[in-house]
């Protein structure tokens, strides 16, 4: 059976393709054109430290054009994003290739027995496994190993997969706007163009992204390391 390694661009998706990866396999990075410059960066330090190549996809006409389609951002409710941007992007690339059947391998770690639990077979031809869960592999080993290499990805977890998305949660979201104010910008744009194309809908319930980096600019916020932050929900995106 065809083994695909899901590559988030993250330390732990990198370090679980380093120790699972088998000539043949097909190493998959959904590229949603909202990640971090540094994580293109790692991928391309990966690629030329490991000897590995990682499969770049994305969607046609990318996050905005989703956007643009579904008429409407998305959010907690409707993970369209999520499912259209990797899960669907994937599969499609693979369906061209006329791999229906195939192993799919994802980096769940052994500290994150929820998100093994909770996660949701899809497709009957294709077979989940977590070889960090079921190895016993948790965060803490993860950061150690980085800690050996001679590269590694030069920005914190949070920053990781979508810079602003909303599974983070509003208070990493203001957090990292306090240092990187810059990164609103296009998601601010984002809820104005659903108020032109759309219904007015807004990534979060009751408050906008422009009013987020209003509050991290405030003089009364105060900032924690972002390194010691952690998204507020788990993502397929992060597998």
């Amino acid at each position: 059976m065809k083994r695909v390694i899901n590559f988030s661009g993250g330390k732990t998706s990198a370090y679980m393709t380093i120790h699972e990866y088998k000539e043949g396999d097909l190493v998959i990075f959904c590229d949603t054109g909202r990640e971090h410059p540094k994580t293109y960066k790692f991928i391309n330090d990966f690629e030329a430290h490991e000897g590995i190549p990682v499969i770049r996809l994305k969607y046609e006409g990318g996050f905005r054009e989703l956007l643009n389609r579904k008429k409407q951002v998305p959010n907690n409710f409707k993970r369209f994003c999520t499912v259209e941007l990797k899960i669907k992007t994937a599969r499609r690339y693979l369906r061209s290739l006329k791999i229906i059947k195939y192993q799919n391998i994802i980096g769940f770690r052994a500290d994150e027995p929820l998100r093994v639990k909770r996660r949701k077979k899809m497709w009957k031809q294709v077979e989940d496994v977590f070889p960090l869960y079921e190895k016993g592999v948790d965060k803490k080993m993860i950061n150690e190993y980085w800690e050996t290499k001679p590269y590694t990805l030069e920005i914190p977890s949070i920053l990781g997969n979508c810079t602003l998305c909303f599974m983070k949660g509003t208070n990493a979201i203001i957090n990292i706007l306090s240092s990187y104010p810059e990164l609103a910008d296009e998601w601010i744009e984002d809820e104005e163009r659903d108020k032109i194309i759309g219904k007015g809908h807004t990534y979060f319930k009751d408050v906008t992204y422009k009013k987020l980096k209003q509050i991290a600019q405030s003089q009364l916020f105060k900032s924690h390391d972002l390194f010691e932050i952690a998204p507020a929900f788990d993502c397929a995106c992060t597998s």
